[in-house]
């Protein structure tokens, strides 16, 4: 369990995240914490339904697109993504990185899903996109996301199907012992599933940074709709 001023770190895409205030501390209303993103680091437009993103830049530039808006927000600056518009964020810089304040409201199960997707990185267990070897792996992470936040591309019908197919894929891998929290990465164990793959705490809803991140499931559909371009140019 995240504590605060505790850093943890992606080796393989160079994110750094300290925790300044956690999901327990604000008793499942606020995740705040200081976040590193290296050079060229992108999050794709997507869409929370029911949680805000707050940022703030220390030191700089982050370039974010809010409802169709671009903005450049630099040193001092705040920016907000609300819940239910679109947003995408990039550090445009080639050579520094980008030092922000981010906040999540509510947080759900982004700080639990950033443990353990740095820490499947710092042990070698993920690929140089960042994404878990293990296939089932992946789908478990991928069925952790579902219904905390949509992409804008491809449809969201499109993207509920896959998830669906993903669900079928992490029930196997639940039944193997795959998990989207180990002990060794946050000291917690997975809590029951709830009903319609929520989870009952307060804590239940929209997780990219990717927070995340550079999330599991981004670059998954990136990966989707290179193929579909690929395909469209053959014909």
């Amino acid at each position: 369990m995240a504590k605060a001023g505790e850093l943890i770190e992606n080796p393989i895409t160079g994110e750094r995240i300290t925790f300044l205030k956690t999901t327990r501390e604000t008793n499942g209303q606020l995740l705040r914490f200081e976040y590193v993103l290296p050079p060229r680091f992108t999050i794709p437009e997507h869409v929370h339904p029911r949680q805000e993103e707050r940022h703030e830049v220390l030191s700089g530039t982050l370039w974010g697109r809010v409802g169709g808006q671009e903005q450049v927000i630099t040193e001092g600056q705040r920016v907000i993504g609300p819940a239910g518009v679109p947003h995408a964020w990039r550090n445009p810089s080639e050579d520094e990185e980008l030092h922000i304040v981010s906040e999540l409201r509510p947080p759900l199960r982004f700080e639990t899903l950033f443990e353990t997707a740095f820490g499947l990185a710092r042990d070698g267990k993920t690929t140089k996109q960042g994404m878990p070897k293990n296939p089932l792996q992946l789908a478990v992470l991928v069925d952790e996301t579902r219904g905390m936040f949509y992409f804008t591309r491809p449809p969201v019908s499109v993207q509920r199907a896959f998830l669906a197919l993903f669900a079928v894929l992490a029930s196997v891998g639940r039944l193997l012992g795959y998990k989207a929290s180990y002990p060794e990465y946050s000291g917690l164990e997975e809590p029951p599933r709830g009903r319609e793959g929520e989870r009952p705490s307060a804590t239940t809803g929209p997780r990219m940074s990717g927070v995340v991140m550079a999330s599991v499931l981004g670059v998954f559909f990136a990966f989707f709709l290179l193929r579909r371009r690929r395909r469209s140019s053959r014909r």
